[in-house]
């Protein structure tokens, strides 16, 4: 008899040891599929733009400051308004000339391409990280340009592909492309724009 009591007592723990580990397989299971539906629908984002910045070979400009008596940005929510930004590449030395006269379309675009770059600079400095960016909800860009010259809107693409490459889908933004006949410090471009965050 204690014989068989003791067999019934092993197999009772055996089974309970079983249905834990069944449990604990089950919750890890129902947690992949968590993760693989959410990542799906895009609730989880396992998207690293320092790595994508990386791998695409880009070096953010530093820190710009502004150039008069205004602050770079504003927040509204989970709204950020950014100033004008200009064509600071790394090197520091602002970008400048009028399109159509002093500087091709082709080299504005490479300005607006490191105004964009100096907009995500300005992100990473306000929001910590730029994975905390869930939209660039719109881009304003200014091209100082000869009269008749039409092609801003080649112009400000090189802001608007830069965005796109970097954050992807959440880069894909509405857009104004304006002429302008002078633009602060004979810069080419000026651009600024309204970004979405997380909360």
């Amino acid at each position: 008899e204690i014989i068989i009591r003791s067999i019934q007592v092993i197999k009772m723990r055996l089974l309970s040891q079983t249905i834990k580990s069944s449990m604990a397989i089950a919750a890890r299971l129902s947690a992949r599929n968590r993760i693989t539906l959410n990542n799906r629908m895009g609730v989880i984002r396992h998207v690293h733009i320092e790595k994508r910045l990386s791998d695409l070979g880009i070096e953010l400009p530093p820190l710009g400051t502004p150039k008069g008596s205004y602050a770079l940005t504003s927040r509204q929510g989970n709204l950020l308004y950014l100033a004008g930004h200009l064509p600071m590449p790394t090197d520091g030395k602002l970008m400048v000339g009028k399109v159509g006269d002093t500087i091709s379309p082709e080299d504005a675009a490479i300005a607006a391409k490191w105004c964009a770059l100096n907009i995500i600079s300005t992100l990473k400095a306000e929001l910590g990280d730029l994975d905390n960016v869930v939209k660039i909800h719109k881009l304003v860009g200014f091209v100082n340009c000869v009269d008749g010259f039409d092609a801003q809107p080649k112009v400000i693409n090189g802001a608007s592909d830069t965005m796109f490459e970097i954050f992807g889908d959440a880069g894909r933004h509405a857009r104004s492309a304006v002429g302008t006949n002078a633009l602060p410090l004979n810069v080419p471009v000026e651009i600024e724009a309204i970004v979405e965050f997380k909360g």
